[in-house]
């Protein structure tokens, strides 16, 4: 049967919320690094707040998941997120260079935050993945939440 890979940077770290949304289970395969890009909370949600995104950066790279997806799950990552391009791009992992699918939008808006359940799937997720920890608390840095106040 036909694979590609995915490199998951977002809510789809967390490996039950992927399994939850496709046909197949996904093959983890490794932590994975996308060289060129910086993360971002800055591509639109209707409701106002902020979705995950990836932007082009000289200076930063983004760390997530490699995944072997089933090809038949290919129609899911098509249609699941609107304002996204699902476009190939060369991600770096222990085992050598893969060509894998993410998702990057055009669409951004600055000034915008995260809802707490949507940056705290993509935070438990990245724990669990062994993203090391201080690319997660910039990550943090990002949502706009004052740990202070928890």
């Amino acid at each position: 049967m036909e694979k590609f890979y995915y490199f998951a940077y977002a809510s789809n770290l967390d490996v039950q919320t992927l399994m939850g949304r496709l046909k197949t289970d996904p093959i983890k395969l490794s932590l994975a690094l996308l060289p060129h890009f910086g993360f971002r909370f800055n591509y639109p949600n209707p409701d106002g707040s902020a979705r995950a995104n990836i932007v082009p950066s000289k200076n930063e790279s983004v760390y997530g998941i490699l995944f072997e997806i089933e090809e038949a799950d290919r129609e899911y990552f098509l249609r699941s997120e609107p304002g996204y391009e699902f476009i190939a791009q060369e991600v770096f992992t222990p085992s050598g260079n893969f060509n894998a699918f993410t998702f990057i939008s055009n669409k951004t808006k600055t000034g915008i935050f995260p809802l707490e359940s949507y940056w705290k799937t993509i935070f438990k997720g990245g724990k669990e993945n062994g993203l090391p920890n201080t690319y997660l608390s910039q990550i943090l840095n990002r949502t706009g939440a004052n740990p202070l106040m928890k």
